[in-house]
């Protein structure tokens, strides 16, 4: 008797194939792993910019030129020495002796601020003269402090060191900070009250 059946084989159904197995995705499925793996990207290339990224990082408050913290820092750094000679002020016997070596310092410190006055470039030229400027303020604010200082003991033994403030920190430091980046240290304000 022969087979009825149309399209059947006697073995039974054909096997499945791979692309009867797969469902097509809908778009939307489509659009989700393609934002999913843009996504993965991006965080996969971000991570190695930050990682791996420009190696020549500048710091801010770095000045575009070397020329004012090459020419300035001999300046402050025989400065720094005149300091380093007088006796430390902390060791004074007494208000009137500590008074007396600070001042020394300040007088020091004065003709260092107008020799970097000087060579400093002409405060609009560009924004290392802006910031070079902005300095060189903070640093005379500094002198004018130490030079209360210098007063106060005359009449208050025991008085000390007030440093002004600015945006909520002692100037020192941004001072300091100016003095490190451009790599002239010995610009920065020194430890000679301490």
């Amino acid at each position: 008797m022969a087979d009825t059946t149309r399209g059947t084989s006697p073995a039974g159904p054909p096997p499945d194939t791979p692309e009867d197995d797969v469902a097509p995705l809908s778009v939307g499925r489509r659009l989700s792993r393609v934002l999913a793996t843009v996504v993965a990207i991006s965080v996969a290339a971000m991570w190695a910019y930050a990682l791996w990224g420009p190696v020549q990082r500048v710091s801010q408050g770095t000045f575009d030129s070397p020329a004012f913290p090459e020419a300035a820092q001999p300046i402050c750094a025989e400065t720094l020495a005149a300091i380093d000679a007088l006796p430390p002020a902390y060791e004074s016997r007494d208000s009137g002796a500590r008074a007396d070596v600070v001042a020394a310092a300040n007088d020091e410190l004065a003709v260092m601020l107008d020799r970097l006055d000087a060579i400093a470039p002409p405060p609009d030229a560009s924004d290392d003269a802006r910031m070079i400027d902005e300095w060189l303020g903070d640093w005379r604010t500094f002198l004018g402090d130490r030079e209360r200082y210098v007063e106060a003991l005359s009449t208050d033994p025991g008085a000390r060191l007030l440093v002004t403030e600015k945006e909520r920190r002692q100037i020192t430091e941004p001072i300091d900070y100016l003095a490190t980046v451009n790599d002239m240290p010995a610009c920065a304000t020194p430890g000679d009250i301490a």
